[in-house]
């Protein structure tokens, strides 16, 4: 799962929040970290936008030739890497020219988790970038989307639908939670108390296969105020939400978009469907607060 991490640089503040938070889950999953640039093709150079706090570059002085653009790029690389064998994780560097979300797809078949800013350089304002909304569309793996800071993840809310996708994220969440010690809380947003109730004893019933820490929590509302009024009343410092796979591909279900505007922590998108009812295994389990 979180043992090979991919992140995708282009100096954005965004980009290097999703730096530090592969950096704090590397050191809790021994991760090797494969870094990556995406240089847009030749001819694109007015398009381009690269930056980091430490070179000093903003978006209105940012390279603006190709030279300029290939030695801030590999400056960046080299400077990221160096930050990550400082603490002593294995990292690879990989620079890539085309199509951003294409060359990220690709290389994320080396990896288990995909490690992404909300929004680049290429966002022109909007909380969630076009790049990241199109990879958590064809990603071949789950997609963390980081929040505006990056967090120790201690926390997790699941938001369960009952579907075969929250099964999936569900799965996942328990595997991740069997091996760091974070506690659970999963939460569904439902009108009817009753079907509400018989849907997290089904998530219930599945993370009781191993001993791990969880509550389930039914809420009433709308998605876009539920959720993140949980995520306040309950401390959470990430979530983890199952998308849908479509016979045209990975699609991003509105419900999963809606949770990562109405939030700002990290979100892990599981875009792998699971069987109803999948078991989750652990050989250890952190005391309840």
């Amino acid at each position: 799962m979180f043992t090979s991490l991919l992140v995708g640089l282009d100096g954005s503040p965004q980009a290097q929040v999703a730096l530090a938070q592969a950096m704090l889950i590397g050191q809790r999953f021994r991760s090797r970290i494969l870094l990556t640039h995406i240089s847009l093709p030749p001819g694109k150079t007015s398009e381009m936008s690269l930056g980091a706090p430490w070179m000093e570059w903003t978006p209105g002085n940012a390279p603006s030739t190709r030279r300029e653009h290939d030695q801030a790029a590999q400056l960046m690389l080299d400077d990221a890497a160096g930050a990550i064998r400082r603490a002593g994780l294995e990292v690879e560097t990989a620079w890539r020219e085309g199509d951003v979300v294409e060359s990220l797809r690709v290389l994320a078949e080396q990896v288990g988790v995909v490690v992404v800013g909300r929004a680049g350089f290429r966002a022109g304002g909007d909380a969630l970038g076009p790049d990241t909304r199109e990879l958590i569309r064809r990603s071949p793996r789950p997609v963390l989307v980081c929040g505006r800071r990056p967090t120790q993840m201690d926390r997790v809310l699941v938001a369960y639908a009952g579907g075969p996708a929250s099964e999936g994220a569900l799965a996942f969440a328990g595997r991740f939670a069997s091996i760091t010690g974070a506690h659970l809380d999963v939460v569904h947003v439902a009108e009817d108390d009753e079907r509400g109730r018989q849907t997290l004893a089904r998530a219930s019933g599945a993370l009781s296969m191993a001993p791990l820490d969880f509550e389930t929590h039914l809420v009433e509302g709308e998605l876009e105020t539920a959720i993140p009024a949980m995520i306040a009343r309950l401390g959470a410092d990430a979530l983890f939400a199952g998308a849908h796979r479509e016979e045209a591909g990975w699609l991003v279900p509105s419900h999963t978009e809606v949770i990562l505007r109405a939030t700002e922590i990290p979100v892990l998108v599981h875009l792998q469907t699971a069987s109803p009812g999948a078991r989750v295994s652990t050989a250890h389990r952190r005391t309840a607060p």
